[in-house]
């Protein structure tokens, strides 16, 4: 019977230390369990990431030009309005650098002293807010200073050897003091500042984005013409495609050529000009690529045909 007592008393041990033992194994084995899961969480997550780095949408560079000859006496009012637009609606801070140029109507003192004063202007607008870039030039060419330095932008990108998805990449906008030389009440309540400029200027993001989706859009205005330019010459294009233009002429005797200029691609071989077409174009107003409009005559009732 004693024996038997201890036998048991031994059984009931021997029972008990097992199942500590296997209790033990299965604890060891969740814990290995849970570190093998822990650890293939871990390399997925950096695996993941690695592969959201490789798939990100390359980087935009956009590079703003705004050029307006100067009216010998009301020019602030409008100069401070387009570039105030720039600041409030988020493209002057978004944009790798803002391009300014002022002309005066004659290369003299006062010409000269009005040019100081512009910049001064500009550099008090958008120093804070943008890499700024303040030019003026005395004496009038029309619209050569700001076209000129729009396709300028796009040489020296080649220049410092910016591949061509670069180019492509690189967005210029030009868009000018419209309405500066107006004898028609309040400058900066004119068709320009109204209707286009909320379309072309404080619509950016949109037009980024486009650019984006669209491999084959090189131009984006507020109307498209058939030969490929935009009326009005409010526009965004593509680095790539300017270089592909003519180097921009002085043509005081004929101010439209700055407007027709961004329709006509250059052969240098030949020196030949040819329209460039409106099939990469997109007429913002209306919303798709391609599309082509008339230009209104301003004395209709629908001034903008869109």
């Amino acid at each position: 019977m004693f024996w038997s007592t201890d036998s048991s008393i031994a059984e009931v041990m021997a029972f008990t230390l097992g199942r500590r033992l296997v209790l033990s194994l299965l604890l060891v084995l969740v814990v290995l369990v849970l570190s093998f899961s822990l650890l293939f969480l871990a390399v997925w997550t950096t695996s993941s990431a690695v592969v959201v780095v490789a798939v990100a949408a390359p980087r935009v560079r956009i590079t703003v030009v705004y050029y307006t000859a100067l009216h010998p006496v009301k020019w602030r009012d409008l100069v401070a309005v387009q570039l105030q637009t720039l600041v409030k609606c988020g493209l002057a801070a978004a944009a790798d650098s803002v391009e300014v140029l002022f002309s005066s109507l004659v290369d003299d003192d006062a010409g000269r002293k009005q040019l100081a004063e512009a910049a001064q202007l500009a550099k008090l607008l958008l120093g804070d807010v943008a890499t700024l870039r303040v030019a003026t030039h005395p004496g009038n060419h029309y619209e050569y200073p700001g076209i000129r330095r729009a396709f300028d932008l796009a040489a020296e990108g080649e220049l410092r050897g910016e591949s061509e998805d670069e180019q492509r990449r690189h967005l210029v906008l030009y868009h000018h003091g419209k309405g500066m030389f107006s004898t028609k009440g309040d400058q900066t309540k004119g068709g320009a500042l109204l209707t286009v400029t909320p379309v072309v200027v404080e619509g950016w993001r949109g037009i980024v984005q486009r650019f984006a989706n669209d491999s084959a859009m090189n131009k984006a205005g507020y109307i498209t013409s058939p030969a490929g330019f935009h009326w009005y010459n409010f526009w965004w294009a593509r680095a790539s495609y300017l270089r592909l233009l003519e180097p921009p002429q002085v043509h005081d005797e004929d101010r439209f050529y700055y407007e027709r200029w961004l329709g006509g691609l250059y052969n240098p071989t030949t020196g030949q000009v040819q329209n460039a077409g409106a099939t990469d174009a997109l007429s913002l107003c209306a919303g798709n690529r391609g599309r082509v409009l008339n230009y209104a005559c301003p004395n209709t009732k629908i001034r903008w045909r869109c």
